[in-house]
C-alpha cells in the first residue's frame, strides 16, 4: 500500500465502528466507505491477509499488522472498507468468526 491509500484508509477506518451491518456482497461493495462483507475463506495468502469468496466474487481482505484468525473454509463477516486501488484490498477492522467470537483489528499507519 502506498502512503497516500494508506492515510486515506486510516482516516476512513478511524471514523468507522467495529459495528457488524447487513453484508454487502463483494462486487457491490463501495470503494473507501465503511462496509460489511461476508463469505468463506478460500485460501491464505499472507501472515496477514486472506482471500474471501462469496457468490458475487472474491476479494484479498488485509488484517496487518496482525495475526489470522480464521482458517481456510469457514464462513466469516468483516467490517472495514475496500481500497481504491486495482486490485482492490479490503482493510479489516473486524471480523465475525462462524462460531461467534469477534476479533478486532489495529492498523498503524504512519
Amino acid at each position: 500500500m502506498t502512503m497516500i491509500r494508506s492515510a486515506a484508509m486510516a482516516a476512513v477506518l478511524l471514523s468507522a465502528s467495529a459495528a457488524f451491518a447487513v453484508p454487502v456482497p463483494i462486487t457491490k461493495a463501495p470503494r473507501g466507505q465503511p462496509v460489511t462483507l461476508a463469505g468463506k475463506v478460500l485460501r491464505i495468502t499472507d501472515t496477514d491477509a486472506f482471500r474471501l469468496k462469496d457468490e458475487t466474487g472474491v476479494v484479498t481482505v488485509y488484517i496487518g499488522p496482525n495475526s489470522l484468525p480464521v482458517e481456510v473454509g469457514e464462513e466469516v463477516t468483516v467490517v472495514g472498507a475496500l481500497e481504491e486501488g486495482f486490485p482492490p484490498e479490503f482493510v479489516a477492522r473486524a471480523i465475525r468468526r462462524a462460531d461467534g467470537r469477534e476479533v478486532a483489528f489495529r492498523h498503524d499507519w504512519g
